[in-house]
């Protein structure tokens, strides 16, 4: 499964904390090893090597700038647990992102508790782990080389299955809980399914030996002895705990919060991993903070919402203007499949005021109203129409996106809000007019996610609609806001469009002096027959790498040391499960080392197998060779595996950069305005602007040098931003400057030696008499804490690169400019040097 370019990154810095978790876990080790037996006890910041690595993690600037201060979490058996939170808003992926970092961590065999907090997701989360053709389980089968066992709390599991496998165990959150409910007395119970963990019950000294190495174990009341219930087997295994939708976990009082975090710590989990839409800072270490505008980059959502609402009519009024405007969706969608064979049957969710069997009463707006009036009134056919509620679930487990299926309308109260979506459905209609408002914010991202997660290019069907009945229209569309916040999508205020003059289209035109100008900014191009084309990574770079001189690293260097696996109190990859033998069967194993399970984790690296299999041979026989033996190359499969990937990684992106400096030196790369094909800035482009929204001003002055008459705050991300374009505006050097906005992205960007695309934030033309020839500016602002991280650095590099390559010769075309300047801005500090090259012109 080919991941988007955001979770890549995200996996990428979850990558990177493991290794300073890692770093820093040793670094204690060697500390406390050393500290002076008559100096007392080794200090907290000694110990505490998570907080150790999050906070040397976060000076380069590797965390999400939007992470608070470090939280730390401590385990029932007193050690600091390494715990991180992925940001992930409502459709970017979150249990796809869970299974991947476990993947990419060092624990083919083990116990992993996913705990969920609905049963709707946990439903889903089963269908996924528990089917070996799905994504997520493939995941965790290449993690465990085709060992993983999936559990439920009721399933009975061994010493030898938590040896030999890794166990996947799907619990509720209630489980998880110290609140008194069945689920957690059920966990803590005293019971027989386990006894492989435990000693037996005529080993009078076993009890004391479990107690001296796990003193937090549950006992009795009775006679004190040792539980063997399934929270003692927790403690003693140290799980790596997922906590899925984790902001539901946690709830929104302090109290909640904190007795959920000690529920969790009391399970000595070696490791936790929370994903959630809006974390709670006051108990999260934020490390990824995913926004709606990536996943609108990556074609995941339909944008804009549009909002209508029908004030001063009745519900069936509304429901007839829904009823047409899916009609206009299904025509749009057969003219799509006609033409390029793609499927999708536009649905529309409804949400009514009553679902019960007998609330049905004059004045309210039940289900089986609206149910009745869309058959009888409005012709759709019966099957067309489901009712899912907590009493009638006509979806049941119904394959929503099947050609097969003829549903298209969906009637609601609140049975969506937790744990449901369907690509399809592209249009809510509100008809509860006493709590709306509420139940938008709740709704609207169960009607975003994109089919198949890429845009149709079909303006209609790219979108999703709001209809609401008797709302005010303004409130309508601040709760829409108000329902992306809550689902994580934060970003999208200008992706959201009423009906009514809340929200208006403004045409943005240039500035007088520019008007009817041609003005170009070079693309990176590629040579094509005899013409130009844009750069493709896949057609022009990646076909020219030398894959032969790609050698696989020293494995020693990725293979962990197995003593300190062995005496580590907590380590994310090395560490062996608990593993007592009381009673239990050790499983034979065919321990032989395939090729094709190394190739298959190069794949989306190395594309043809064949050089793929030779730098994995190349490594085994490096290890072989170093004394280690196939059983333990077996065992370490999933860390040699990530550790060769990582290293091929960066050996392929040196080799892509390779080839990319070798084809601007001869040319086969231009980056120009000679070439051709380059890209023309637009006279005038139409922006959505609210009624409240201002100018930018200095000194309650408009702007003066953008070379468009309105250039609107809301475009800019940060004071950093800001300020850059006040300090370009009183710049005499300068003939004009352009703020590209978000909303504008598609159409400006540069290309380096990966695939992804650098957009930048300003460009800007500088030319005065003294100069021979105008000369271009392009610019990215950076905050101080994103300085050396691997992003920026790669993007500075090009930009370097690009700078050369366009200051080559000098040429003068279409008013075009013949030199050029492109930087990264990461202060205030640094706005002086910004046009240092043009003063020196």
């Amino acid at each position: 499964m080919e991941l988007k370019e955001y979770q890549q990154r995200a996996l990428d810095a979850f990558s990177r904390w493991l290794e300073a978790l890692d770093a820093a876990r040793q670094k204690s080790e060697i500390a406390i090893a050393a500290w002076p037996q008559d100096a007392g006890k080794v200090p907290d910041a000694v110990r505490n090597y998570p907080k150790s690595a999050w906070e040397t993690l976060a000076t380069s600037g590797g965390v999400a700038e939007s992470a608070g201060a470090y939280v730390n979490r401590t385990a029932g058996a007193g050690y600091s647990i390494p715990h991180v939170c992925f940001k992930v808003p409502t459709g970017g992926g979150k249990t796809l992102l869970a299974a991947a970092a476990l993947e990419r961590l060092n624990r083919p065999t083990g116990l992993v508790l996913w705990i969920v907090p609905t049963k709707a997701i946990y439903q889903q989360t089963k269908d996924a782990l528990w089917n070996r053709g799905h994504p997520y389980r493939q995941m965790l089968m290449r993690a465990s080389g085709g060992r993983v066992n999936p559990l439920e709390k009721k399933d009975t599991f061994t010493a030898a299955d938590i040896e030999n496998y890794l166990c996947v165990m799907l619990l509720m959150l209630p489980a998880a809980n110290r609140e008194r409910n069945k689920e957690f007395l059920r966990v803590n119970r005293d019971s027989g399914n386990y006894h492989s963990l435990f000693p037996d019950r005529d080993d009078f000294l076993g009890d004391a030996r479990l107690l001296s190495e796990f003193p937090d174990l549950d006992q009795t009341s009775t006679d004190g002895t040792v539980k063997h219930s399934l929270s003692n087997v927790f403690k003693m295994l140290r799980p790596i705990i997922v906590l899925d939708e984790a902001h539901k976990a946690y709830g929104r009082q302090k109290e909640a919060n904190e007795e959920f975090v000690r529920s969790v710590n009391r399970l000595n989990p070696s490791l936790v991993i929370e994903l959630s839409a809006t974390p709670n800072r006051s108990v999260s270490n934020l490390l990824v903070d995913i926004s709606g505008v990536d996943l609108k980059n990556e074609e995941m959502i339909k944008l804009p919402v549009r909002v209508t609402s029908f004030r001063e009519a009745d519900w069936q009024y509304t429901l007839g203007q829904a009823h047409d405007e899916l009609e206009r969706l299904e025509t749009e969608a057969r003219s799509l499949e006609q033409s390029t064979g793609r499927y999708i049957r536009p649905v529309a969710v409804v949400r009514a005021e009553y679902t019960g069997k007998d609330q049905q009463k004059v004045g309210r707006v039940h289900a089986e109203d609206v149910r009745k009036y869309l058959v009888q009134n409005l012709g759709v056919p019966a099957e067309s129409v489901r009712v899912k509620s907590a009493e009638k679930d006509e979806l049941g487990r119904e394959n929503l996106l099947s050609s097969l299926s003829p549903v298209r309308w969906i009637i609601t109260k609140a049975a969506l809000m937790e744990g449901w979506d369907c690509p399809f459905a592209s249009l809510l209609v509100m008809l509860d007019n006493t709590r709306a408002q509420r139940a938008i914010t709740q709704l609207v991202g169960r009607v975003m996610r994109q089919p198949h997660a890429r845009r149709t290019e079909r303006e209609a069907l790219d979108q999703c609609y709001v209809y609401c009945w008797n709302t005010d229209v303004g409130a309508a569309v601040e709760q829409v806001k108000r329902g992306l916040e809550q689902e994580g999508l934060t970003g999208l205020d200008d992706d959201v469009w009423s009906a009514s003059e809340t929200f208006k289209e403004v045409l943005v035109q240039r500035r007088e002096p520019f008007r009817g100008r041609d003005i170009y900014l070079p693309r990176v191009l590629h040579e094509d027959g005899g013409g130009w084309c844009e750069l493709d990574y896949e057609r022009h770079i990646l076909p020219l790498i030398d894959w032969g001189s790609i050698k696989a690293h020293d494995p020693q260097y990725s293979l962990p040391d197995s003593a300190k696996r062995e005496t580590a109190s907590v380590d994310l990859g090395d560490m062996q499960p608990v593993h007592y033998g009381y009673g239990s069967e050790v499983l034979h194993i065919d321990k032989t080392v395939k090729l094709s399970y190394f190739t298959r984790r190069l794949a989306d690296v190395v594309p043809n197998p064949w050089h793929a299999a030779h730098i994995v041979e190349e490594l085994l026989r490096k290890l072989y060779e170093a004394g280690r033996s196939e059983e333990e190359a077996f065992d370490r499969r999933s860390y040699l595996a990530f550790a060769l990937r990582e290293h091929v990684t960066k050996e392929v992106e040196k080799l892509a950069e390779c080839v990319f400096r070798h084809k601007l030196i001869t040319q086969e790369i231009r980056f120009d305005l000679e070439a051709g094909d380059n890209y023309r800035m637009c006279e005038r482009y139409a922006i959505p602007i609210a009624e409240d929204d201002t100018t930018l001003q200095r000194y309650g002055k408009p702007i003066q040098l953008s070379l468009f008459d309105s250039v609107y705050d809301r475009h800019f991300d940060s004071t950093l931003e800001r300020n850059f374009a006040f300090f370009l505006d009183e710049q005499k050097a300068l003939t004009w400057w352009h703020r590209i906005a978000a909303g504008q992205k598609r159409g400006y960007y540069l290309r380096g030696w990966k695939r992804e695309r650098i957009y930048p934030d300003f460009v800007a033309l500088a030319s005065k008499k003294t100069y021979e020839d105008p000369h271009l500016l392009v610019f990215e602002t950076k905050g101080e804490h994103l300085r050396g991280n691997p992003d920026t650095e790669y993007k500075r590099r090009v930009l370097k690169a690009l700078q050369g390559a366009f200051n080559v010769g000098r040429m003068r075309i279409r008013d075009g400019p013949a030199q050029g300047t492109f930087k990264l801005i990461f202060s205030k500090d640094e706005f002086s040097t910004a046009l240092a090259n043009v003063d020196s012109a």
